[in-house]
């Protein structure tokens, strides 16, 4: 069964009009029809997701990876939990930021299961922490305590970084002494957007 089949038999199962998914999701009720014509083939993830609340089902269920329409939950504090190849790509910076897998993962910090993500982690800034070719979980949200690590983005750039909060300033550190401070000051400050927080570092053997 196709992604578009799969929304269009969910719809029908809960017997919702496209107005009324329309009215859940605020998605436009042309969007839907074309999600259930597979006029749009490419669903982006922020749209998959508020889609699969709207069908009360999971984005791994539209995606066919699941058999059963209420099977985001694994067992046992288990979820499905999808991963990212990038941080841009994990908050949508991309146009065709999509994940590359899932995989069960226990969440015991409370929150919604669609408020957290993986991601792979290219680079050393952040070594001997978070190394190259970790996996970090993070936890959608849009402030978090100076001192923490989290995930910011500057315009379509995103980065793991701990940052620090200063009167009309911001800071990002590297845990990796030969990354130097970034200081961002006033309308620069600004522009920086919190976007996660980083909650777990899965290392790699």
């Amino acid at each position: 069964m196709s992604v578009s089949e799969r929304i269009a038999l969910r719809r029908r199962e809960l017997g919702l009009s496209y107005q009324e998914l329309a009215d859940r999701t605020g998605l436009s009720k042309s969007t839907l029809q074309r999600y259930e014509t597979g006029a749009i083939g490419n669903i982006p993830l922020d749209k998959l997701e508020v889609l699969a609340k709207g069908l009360d089902t999971t984005d791994m269920y539209i995606l066919g990876k699941d058999e059963s329409p209420n099977a985001e939950f694994v067992g046992s504090g288990m979820y499905q939990v999808p991963v990212f190849d990038s941080v841009s790509a994990g908050f949508g910076a991309y146009a065709d930021s999509h994940a590359v897998r899932y995989i069960p993962t226990y969440l015991e910090h409370g929150g919604e299961k669609n408020d957290y993500l993986w991601i792979n982690v290219r680079g050393d800034s952040m070594s001997p922490k978070i190394d190259d070719g970790d996996r970090i979980l993070v936890k959608r949200l849009d402030c978090v305590d100076s001192g923490s690590v989290a995930v910011v983005l500057i315009g379509d750039e995103a980065y793991v970084k701990k940052i620090k909060y200063g009167t009309n300033w911001v800071e990002l550190h590297s845990f990796n002494p030969y990354y130097p401070v970034r200081r961002l000051e006033g309308a620069d400050a600004d522009a920086v957007r919190v976007v996660g927080l980083v909650m777990e570092v899965s290392k790699k053997l």
